[in-house]
């Protein structure tokens, strides 16, 4: 090379003095038939993982047998596909890259949280216009998500140039495969997908494949799938219903079961129309899919239908709120709102999410509220105990208050809401500032009076029973509910840990957890520790402060024997507790 001009630093390729595995000798492979087939509009490159997969697919029974299964399947939306490809402008071919990623399974969902027939993540659906929240997920509907991952490998196409490329991206991500070009210096999916750590196998392997299914797919004689009968395509009527309607009356209405109106639907997660947000000004209206031929009868019989359903209202829920608040407010049962809103047992419902509830004349957090306001105050035992650290606190313009965590609820988050900082809940609450919170624990929070919360459900001082840890109460309260009561006592001439365990009915680690003592510590007369015994027993006598001389002789045993001038006071009983 002459001076100046650029030299080879780096092939990509391992270094030349390694090892090479011997090659074997295999016979030459008759691939002249490649020249015969049909191409698809996207460009193709013979390279050889496109032909070892065409070899695979026309000669291997278990290649043979899964493009079979597969042409077979592209029968149910393989037309619907193809029809919005058309329409966006876009190489119909791209219907196999959907056949790679999903099987043609509207309705499956990925570990790493992808769904539907494109497996759009949450994020990637929301970019390009599908909806995916608790009550819809149109990564789930064939028509939105078919349409909104055109409208992505059209974004893909143009920012690289190459639907290989645009392959690549889509498989291991926009800014993954940008940051790969620009560490390799080339914008050749061949080339980098043949470079050490150029790019995921999975997505050095996934763009072959999508152009040798989309070869097959343009030469099915050649494969042997000539005269392979599709599945039925799938066809369907569609009415439009309001807000709140099941699926149930739907199959109702259609004649149909439910399990097939829930397959044409499956982007209502809930098995409901959703609720309307809570600024809605006109009446939304959804389109939902009913058997072909269906549509008209339905949509006669649904307002009959409708009249008997039970009335349903919105219900914003509120920081602070579990789904047995919200149940005792509007006067209902926990499975009735899991039932009508699709819940799962036990998950969590958040603040700013929008329920469904019974509607019901005089109920409600307004109309609970109100009663709460006027009814007679609750006595010192009904009131919902709060246990707060002994410190106190006291600050002008702002009061006490309570708010009980539920599932979910993070500290920044509730310390915004609040107005408050996250380190002040943490001083107030005796909190490890990186722990989670966790359900069923009452914060105490000094707020700004002048501040309204009316989307949080709080507790007022003047509502709760509150207890300083550690306190007399604290004690009498917990003990109590396991029958239980506190007695502190003062050990005995010879005692230990067993014994005394024994003798009050605990077991040994019971009576370490209790004193935060171990077990294998010497007990000397006097020594105070508590113990847990039931309500019914009488207390023992208080524990009395032994006299000098009997720490004396106590002190004296525990040295060793005795002589004869000290065996008359080694006599003599140390006064037990």
């Amino acid at each position: 090379l002459g001076a100046g001009e650029p030299r080879l630093e780096a092939s990509g390729l391992p270094p030349s003095g390694l090892p090479a595995p011997p090659v074997q000798a295999e016979e030459t492979r008759d691939i002249s038939w490649l020249r015969q087939l049909e191409l698809p509009e996207i460009p193709v490159r013979w390279d050889g993982r496109v032909v070892r997969y065409l070899e695979y697919y026309k000669d291997d029974p278990r290649g043979r047998s899964a493009v079979v299964s597969w042409i077979k399947k592209s029968g149910r939306y393989g037309a619907a596909i193809r029809r919005v490809l058309r329409e966006q402008e876009l190489p119909e071919d791209l219907l196999w890259l959907s056949l790679v990623e999903s099987g043609f399974d509207p309705t499956i969902h990925s570990p790493a949280g992808a769904a539907g027939l494109w497996q759009f993540m949450p994020e990637g659906a929301r970019i390009y216009g599908l909806t995916v929240d608790r009550w819809i997920d149109e990564r789930l509907d064939p028509e939105r998500s078919t349409l909104a991952a055109a409208r992505y490998l059209s974004d893909l196409r143009r920012r690289f140039g190459s639907w290989e490329l645009a392959f690549a991206a889509y498989n291991m991500g926009y800014g993954g495969l940008l940051a790969s070009i620009r560490k390799y210096n080339t914008n050749d999916f061949w080339e980098l997908s043949r470079l050490e750590a150029g790019m995921p196998l999975e997505t050095a392997l996934y763009v072959p494949k999508i152009l040798a299914i989309a070869i097959v797919a343009r030469n099915l004689k050649v494969f042997g799938c000539d005269e392979l009968e599709l599945d039925p395509a799938v066809t369907f009527d569609k009415i439009s219903l309001g807000s709140g309607v099941s699926l149930q009356s739907v199959a109702a209405a259609t004649g149909a079961g439910a399990p097939e109106i829930e397959a044409l639907n499956p982007q209502l997660v809930a098995k409901r129309t959703p609720p309307l947000p809570v600024d809605a000004r006109d009446q939304a209206r959804w389109e939902i899919r009913v058997p072909a031929g269906a549509g008209a009868r339905a949509a006669k019989s649904m307002p009959k239908l409708l009249e008997r359903e039970p009335k349903l209202e919105r219900y914003l829920v509120r920081w602070g709120e579990s789904l047995d608040d919200i149940a005792t407010f509007r006067g209902t049962t926990r499975w009735t709102l899991q039932s009508l809103n699709g819940l799962r047992p036990g998950e969590p419902v958040r603040p700013g999410s929008l329920l469904f509830v019974p509607a019901a004349e005089g109920v409600g957090v307004a109309a609970a509220e109100h009663l709460l306001a006027n009814s007679a105050p609750l006595s010192s035992e009904a009131k919902p105990v709060v246990v707060v650290p002994a410190q106190r606190f006291s600050y002008e313009g702002r009061r006490r208050v309570f708010y009980r965590v539920v599932a979910g609820d993070g500290l920044r988050d509730l310390a915004a809401v609040l107005s408050v900082t996250p380190d002040e809940i943490c001083r107030w609450n005796a909190l490890a500032p990186g722990a989670s919170l966790h359900e069923g624990m009452t914060l105490q929070l000094f707020v700004p009076r002048s501040h309204r919360y009316d989307g949080v459900f709080l507790l007022d001082e003047a509502e709760a029973r509150v207890m300083e840890v550690g306190s007399e109460e604290f004690f009498a309260h917990f003990e109590g509910l396991k029958g239980r009561k506190r007695i502190e006592i003062a050990a005995r001439e010879g005692d230990s840990f067993s014994k005394i365990a024994t003798r009050y009915g605990l077991s040994v680690g019971s009576l370490e957890r209790i004193n935060q003592r171990s077990r294998r510590s010497v007990l000397m007369p006097g020594d105070r520790l508590v113990v847990y015994v039931p309500t019914a027993r009488p207390d023992d006598p208080p524990p009395v402060e032994p006299r000098e001389d009997e720490v004396r002789v106590a002190s004296a045993e525990a040295a060793g024997p005795v002589d004869d001038g000290d065996k008359a006071a080694a006599a003599v009983p140390v006064k037990p507790a």
